[in-house]
């Protein structure tokens, strides 16, 4: 019985550094795996188990399926295992099956999932680099293991791998995503890639959910207005002096904005010989907007509604700047002359 306990302890450590390996892979996407490639740029000063993620990384979807095919077989082993040690004991089937199943269960349970979930719960890249020079050896034995029952087991796999790369979509906001689009973007640069100029744009399009209206808006100290008394020649005379092609129009005070006036319906106006009327006859529909609004869902509904300049409005219900379409595209590729 003693041999059998010895083969038991054995293939329990063994399944547990193979599914803490299986573990650290489920928990990472393949951009997290890849930083870890890129994080040192010197080959000659990289360790070799990083040259080895590498290796099983390139093959992911081949090496977890043999993975789990090794931690299977052990799991299967192991309970023959139980059932001689139980045996040795009683030779009651009833006993003998209800204590084989009791026993092997708990085994697999603590030592297929609680311990090795345990272990990687924290630093799941360190515990993956620690863990997988262990699994070397076996890794050379895995194919063999699994190739012949691999055909049978191909489409399933794939939808387990798929699921664990890149998970359903979620209306959810999930924080390691823009880790992962960080880690894409650093590993896409050192490899020439991505130039310099191009991660800025990237990583200002990864914020860009993120950004608020007030924080590119232009403050209401700033805004340059028109009053609907304004005829239309001082509207024109106005743009032109100051270079713009819309210009918000109030009432009284810059709380109380009218509409909006287009340049082009400025000179439509001015073709018809109609440069003494007032501009309150041209004015179009002003688009308010809260200040708290996300830049995104801002350039989605401007787009939807086809309209180039909005009004921000603060929690009281005054105005707190303008932004128009150029002021978001300018977050994004800088400065537009």
């Amino acid at each position: 019985m003693e041999i059998e306990i010895v083969i038991a302890i054995i293939l329990l450590f063994v399944l547990t550094i193979l599914a803490s390996v299986d573990m650290a892979f489920s928990q990472l996407s393949d951009v997290s795996l890849r930083k870890l490639f890129g994080d040192t740029e010197d080959e000659n000063k990289k360790p070799r188990s990083v040259e080895f993620l590498r290796e099983v990384t390139e093959n992911r979807p081949r090496f977890r399926f043999a993975l789990s095919s090794a931690i299977q077989i052990l799991l299967i082993v192991f309970s023959v295992i139980v059932v001689l040690i139980v045996y040795q004991f009683t030779q009651n089937s009833s006993q003998m099956l209800f204590y084989s199943l009791v026993i092997g269960l708990s085994f697999s349970v603590v030592f297929r999932q609680m311990i090795p979930r345990f272990i990687t719960w924290t630093n799941p890249e360190g515990k993956l680099l620690l863990l997988l020079p262990l699994i070397r050896p076996i890794y050379t034995v895995l194919p063999f293991i699994a190739d012949p029952f691999e055909p049978s087991f191909r489409g399933r796999l794939r939808s387990k791998v798929e699921m664990t790369i890149a998970p359903e979509i979620s209306d959810e906001k999930d924080p390691d995503d823009a880790d992962d689009i960080q880690a894409l973007i650093e590993v896409g640069e050192a490899e020439g890639i991505i130039e310099v100029e191009e991660r800025e744009m990237i990583e200002k399009m990864v914020g860009f959910s993120d950004t608020e209206v007030d924080e590119i808006m232009t403050p209401r100290t700033e805004i340059i207005a028109l009053p609907i008394e304004s005829t239309i020649r001082e509207a024109r005379d106005l743009m032109i002096d100051q270079k713009f092609s819309r210009l918000p129009v109030y009432r009284d005070n810059i709380d109380n904005i009218e509409g909006v006036v287009y340049v082009r319906d400025i000179l439509n106006a001015w073709a018809e010989n109609r440069e003494k009327q007032k501009i309150q006859h041209i004015l179009r529909p002003t688009y308010f907007v809260p200040e708290t609004k996300s830049v995104s869902e801002l350039l989605k509904n401007m787009q939807l509604n086809h309209v180039q300049i909005a009004m921000v409005i603060d929690e009281y219900g005054g105005v707190a700047g303008l932004v128009t379409v150029e002021d978001i595209l300018e977050e994004i590729v800088g400065e537009i002359e």
